[in-house]
Order: C-alpha cells, then sequence, then structure tokens
C-alpha cells in the first residue's frame, strides 16, 4: 500500500468516525433521534441517503462479478433494483411516509396484528445480517484486491468501522457520512474511473455475447424476471429503504427522494458495466475482484489511491444502513413483543457490536461468496416479507388476514431458505421465484375462503 492511499484512507476513516463521535448525543436522545433522525431530512440528504445506500455493494462489487460472467445483460442485476425504486417513488413512497412509523414492521403490524408484526421483525433482521455480511464480504475484495491487505483483517476491520460509527450516532451520523461518502463515490467510480477506463480500455475484439442485451446466452428471459423479483421488489418494500423515506421530513421529499435515487442507481450501475467490460479482455473471470482489479489497471498513481478508498466509502455507505434497521427491528419490534414492555435505546448500542459479529460469522461461513450472500439475503426477504406488505398497502378490504399474512410470510421465508442451501428440493429452480409463487398462493388462498366462507369483517382499528 502506498503512502498516499494510506493517507486518504486514514483521513476517511477520521472523519467517519468523527461525524459518529459529533452526532453521538443528539442521536442518543430518543428511538426517534436515533432511528429516524427526528424525520428531518429534506430532498437532499434523502437523496443523498436513499441513492448511496442503493450504490453499495450489489451495484459495484456483485454488479462488476455478474457484467463479467454474463456480459452486458448482467446489467439487469442493477436496472432490477432501479425499476424497484422508481415505482417506489411513483406509487408507494408517500403512502409510506404517510405511516409516521419508525420500522417496516410496524407498518405491518399495524394492517395484521402483533403477530405479524413479530414475523415480519424476524424476517427482517435476518435479511439484515445477511446483507451486512454481503457488505463487509464485498468491502474485503476491495481492501485485498486494492489495498494488498489479508482477506481475513480486511472483513474483521472493515466490520469494526462500520459497528463503531453507527453505534455512536445513529440514523444522524449515517445522514452526515452520506456527503462525504456519495461525493467520494461519484467523484471516483462515475468521474476518474470510468474516464481513465473509456481511455485506456479496450472495447474491440470482445466475443459478440458480451454486447448482447436484454438477454445473454447465460442469463436468460427467466433469469432476468427473477432478478426483478429478488433485487426488484426488495427496492420496492425494504426496510432499509423505508427507513430513509421515514426520516424524511414530508411525503414529497420522500418521493423525491426515491426518484432520484432509482436515477443514481442506473448512472452508477452503467458505469460499473462499462469500467468491467473495458478490463474483459485484460481481467478474464476476475469475479468479486474485478472492479477494483480494473480500476487499478486503468487509473493512474495518484489517482488511483483515491478511487480505492471510494470503494471503501461506497461498501460502508450500505453497511452503515443495515446495521440500523436490524437494532430498530430489535428494540421496537422483537424485545417489546417477547418482554411486554419497551426496551430503552441503549440496548440498540449495545446489540450493535454482536450484530456486526453475527455478519461477520457469516460472511465467514459462507465462503466469502458475494453473489450467493446477495441471493441469500434477498431471497428471505422477497420471498416472504414483500407480497404481504404489498397486499396490506394496496389490498384494501381485500387484504389477508393476520394468520394468512403470517402463514405466507413463514412458508416464503423458511422455504427460501432452504432452497438456497439445498437446491435439489426445488429441482435446480430458482428458489426466489417459487417461494414468492408459494407466498402469493397462501395469501389469495385466504383471501378467496375469506370471500366464500365468511362474511364481510369491519374495518381494522390501526393503531
Amino acid at each position: 500500500m502506498s503512502v498516499l492511499t494510506l493517507i486518504f484512507l486514514a483521513l476517511y476513516l477520521a472523519g467517519v468516525l468523527a461525524i459518529g463521535f459529533a452526532w453521538r448525543r443528539r442521536a442518543g436522545r430518543n428511538e426517534e433521534s436515533y432511528f429516524v433522525a427526528d424525520r428531518s431530512l429534506n430532498t437532499f440528504w434523502g437523496f443523498l441517503g436513499r441513492s448511496s445506500r442503493t450504490a453499495g455493494g450489489s451495484t459495484t462489487i456483485a454488479l462488476a462479478a455478474f457484467v463479467s460472467a454474463h456480459g452486458l445483460a448482467g446489467l439487469w442485476l442493477d436496472l432490477a433494483g432501479a425499476i424497484g425504486l422508481l415505482a417506489l417513488g411513483l406509487f408507494l413512497a408517500r403512502r409510506i411516509r404517510r405511516e409516521e412509523a419508525v420500522t417496516l414492521p410496524e407498518i405491518v403490524g399495524r394492517y395484521y396484528g402483533a403477530g405479524a408484526r413479530f414475523s415480519a421483525a424476524l424476517l427482517v433482521l435476518v435479511s439484515e445480517i445477511v446483507w451486512f455480511a454481503l457488505l463487509i464480504e464485498a468491502t474485503q475484495a476491495v481492501l485485498t484486491a486494492a489495498f494488498g491487505l489479508s482477506p481475513v483483517l480486511a472483513i474483521v476491520g472493515s466490520s469494526a468501522v462500520f459497528v463503531l460509527y453507527t453505534a455512536l450516532g445513529g440514523q444522524y451520523a449515517v445522514a452526515r457520512t452520506d456527503l462525504l461518502q456519495y461525493g467520494l463515490m461519484v467523484v471516483g467510480i462515475p468521474g476518474v474511473a470510468l474516464g481513465f477506463a473509456l481511455a485506456r480500455g479496450s472495447f474491440a475484439g470482445l466475443p459478440r455475447e458480451t454486447w448482447s442485451f436484454p438477454t445473454s446466452p447465460t442469463l436468460g428471459a427467466q433469469d432476468i424476471a427473477g432478478l426483478l423479483v429478488l433485487i426488484g421488489l426488495p427496492h420496492l418494500v425494504g426496510s432499509d429503504v423505508y427507513s430513509k423515506l421515514l426520516s424524511c421530513r414530508d411525503e414529497s421529499t420522500a418521493r423525491r427522494s426515491a426518484l432520484l435515487a432509482s436515477l443514481s442507481k442506473v448512472v452508477f450501475g452503467l458505469s460499473v458495466a462499462a469500467i468491467t467490460i473495458a478490463a474483459a479482455r485484460a481481467l478474464p473471470a476476475a469475479g468479486p475482484e474485478t472492479l477494483p482489479r480494473a480500476i487499478l489497471a486503468f487509473v493512474p498513481v495518484p489517482l488511483s489511491s483515491l478511487v480505492r478508498v471510494a470503494l471503501v466509502a461506497t461498501m460502508q455507505r450500505s453497511a452503515d444502513i443495515v446495521l440500523p434497521s436490524a437494532l430498530a427491528v430489535t428494540v421496537r419490534d422483537l424485545l417489546p413483543f417477547l418482554r411486554h414492555r419497551k426496551a430503552p435505546l441503549s440496548v440498540a448500542r449495545a446489540l450493535c457490536p454482536l450484530y456486526g459479529a453475527l455478519g461477520l460469522a457469516v460472511a465467514l461461513a459462507l465462503d466469502r461468496n458475494i453473489l450467493e450472500t446477495l441471493k441469500l439475503g434477498y431471497s428471505i426477504f422477497a420471498a416472504g416479507l414483500i407480497l404481504p406488505v404489498l397486499f396490506a398497502l394496496l389490498g384494501g378490504r381485500f387484504a389477508p388476514r393476520s394468520r394468512a399474512a403470517i402463514a405466507a410470510m413463514a412458508a416464503g421465508g423458511a422455504i427460501a431458505v432452504a432452497g438456497r442451501f439445498r437446491p435439489e428440493l426445488l429441482a435446480g429452480r430458482d428458489p426466489v421465484i417459487s417461494r414468492t409463487r408459494i407466498n402469493l398462493l397462501v395469501l389469495l388462498g385466504s383471501i378467496a375462503v375469506d370471500a366464500v366462507l365468511r362474511p364481510p369483517r369491519k374495518a381494522e382499528v390501526r393503531h
């Protein structure tokens, strides 16, 4: 590691830790301060939070590996999320902000009751820990390829930094680090790295299938449909996605921030795809290290030092969102259900290192396989929780009853996990599509039974 790179990295880490310390008192006033920043974010801060969150590990490290494997069609890994954000901004962002909730399970509980709120919180917690594992895996890939650190040191060290400043400052610290991190991301990836890749890379002589779009020989229409469910729906309904909307000052701000984040995700995705394809001849089958190695190949010193730190900031930007979401559902949804009394905010700060350690354990257990970790996290969430939430928000009087919602969440989430670890059970079919279909059948079956056998139910009182 060069001296200049070490200086840039030290300055960046010192900056985010200083922000955590600076906002620790204000964030510690109450739960709304810690988890949704007193609902104070304007369009600028809301856009930064949404954009930098959704341009993290899945839009950089994972996307580069996917494009390397599937050519331009691999861009669907990013486009699916952008479509989900667009739909969120157009149809749901105002509605979500109007709920005045703190967590997604809290919204679920208002429609389906306490049992469904607890079930949703379990799914969110497991998903967020797996997503945290994905992000520290992506950070480890950056630190290993770009900085020459050993994999174990890189993954443990990055986890410690994520945990420390998130535990200190909560959503206030996360929001303020957005400006530093997103600024580095914009300068480093669609700015410096893309510019040098276009100037120094070569698109000539690549196989024709590299440019195949929307499908490719290795990514068919069914695979793309799976990505729209696996990646797109969690951007439409997601705990960490909604935490930013619920932190916005009003409904219009929430809507604008989601729409702008969709555009930002496309810009980052196209930039990463272009860099990856430009490096295809020089770096065949580079896997998770494709993007950092491409940057090192194209960007000269000293600018390469800046871009390396920008990649670290990109990974951290997402990780410090998923941890507060995991803490929020624990303190607001899980512990009150189990203990029958409210949990103090100090519990959230105490649990932050524990959840960081669990995410680290998941990353190590999955052999730091970025794409498989991404699929596991999104499968649990997409197949278990999304359809019950959409039915609640959009179904009106046709929404299913509480027991059906709980059954759908349990069936979809549990079988999605089984399908990821035991794919032979599904005869090679994508588990997220199969289990989402089961989720849908449970919900529709419940609605049909209600319509035929039971009298119309009275309007539910929402707390």
